[in-house]
C-alpha cells in the first residue's frame, strides 16, 4: 500500500514540475591537464567558465553541472606539446572511451580537456582548441579565454557559420567566432547558435 502511494506521489509530481527539472542535466566534465596543477579550480573557473555559466542561464533553464578533474592516469598526463590538435583529440576521445567503458551513453555527458599550450602553431598563428561537431570530446587551450566556451558550444551544435560580430562598445566575437586578435569578446553565442543549443538539449535529454 505504502508503495503504491509513493508511486503515485512520485508521477503527480511529475505532473506538476516543469519539464526543465525533469530533463537530464547537461553535465559537462573538464579534466585540468597536468601542466595546469599551479591554477586553482576557483581560478579556472573564474577566467573561462564563469562567463559561459551566465550564457547558459540566459538562454535555457535547463540544469548544467561543471565537474573538474585532476590527475586522472591516462587523460590529464596526455602528450600534446607539438602534435597536431586534431591527433590530440583523437587520443583524449580514446582515453575517455576507455574510461567510460561499461556505462551508458549520453549526449548530454560532455568531457573537455583543458591543456595550457596551445595547438598548431605556424609563426604567430595557432589553434586554441576544436571538437567532434555534436560529439561528446572537445580540447581547449588556456590560452584564449573564450576557447573552453567555444568548444563546448561546438558539441552542443552551434557553428562558425552562425556566430557573429556584434557591438558592445567595441566589435566583439560571440563564442564559436574564430578569433581575430583586435576584436574583443562578447562572452555569450549569437541569437542563432543560442536556438541550436536550447534545440539540442530538448532533443536530447528526454
Amino acid at each position: 500500500m505504502l508503495k503504491t502511494a509513493l508511486l503515485t506521489l512520485l508521477l503527480s509530481l511529475g505532473t506538476l514540475l516543469p519539464q526543465t527539472v525533469l530533463a537530464r542535466s547537461l553535465v559537462v566534465t573538464v579534466y585540468l591537464h597536468d601542466d595546469l596543477a599551479g591554477e586553482s579550480d576557483e581560478q579556472i573557473n573564474t577566467n573561462f567558465f564563469g562567463h559561459w555559466l551566465k550564457e547558459m542561464h540566459t538562454i535555457t533553464q535547463h540544469p548544467v553541472e561543471l565537474i573538474f578533474r585532476r590527475n586522472v592516469e591516462g587523460v590529464t598526463d596526455i602528450n600534446y606539446a607539438g602534435k597536431p590538435s586534431r591527433e590530440v583529440l583523437d587520443t583524449f576521445t580514446a582515453a575517455i572511451k576507455d574510461s567510460e567503458a561499461g556505462k551508458l551513453f549520453s549526449h548530454m555527458n560532455k568531457h573537455l580537456l583543458m591543456t595550457r599550450g596551445s595547438y598548431d602553431h605556424r609563426g604567430l598563428n595557432f589553434n586554441a582548441g576544436i571538437a567532434f561537431q555534436k560529439g561528446n570530446t572537445a580540447i581547449a587551450s588556456v590560452a584564449v579565454y573564450g576557447a573552453a566556451a567555444h568548444e563546448i558550444g561546438h558539441m552542443l551544435g552551434a557553428t562558425h557559420e552562425d556566430a557573429t560580430v556584434n557591438f558592445n562598445g567595441w566589435a566583439c566575437e560571440t563564442y564559436t567566432k574564430p578569433r581575430l586578435p583586435l576584436r574583443s569578446n562578447c562572452y555569450r553565442y549569437s541569437d542563432k547558435n543560442r536556438a541550436t543549443i536550447v534545440d539540442y538539449l530538448k532533443y536530447n535529454s528526454n
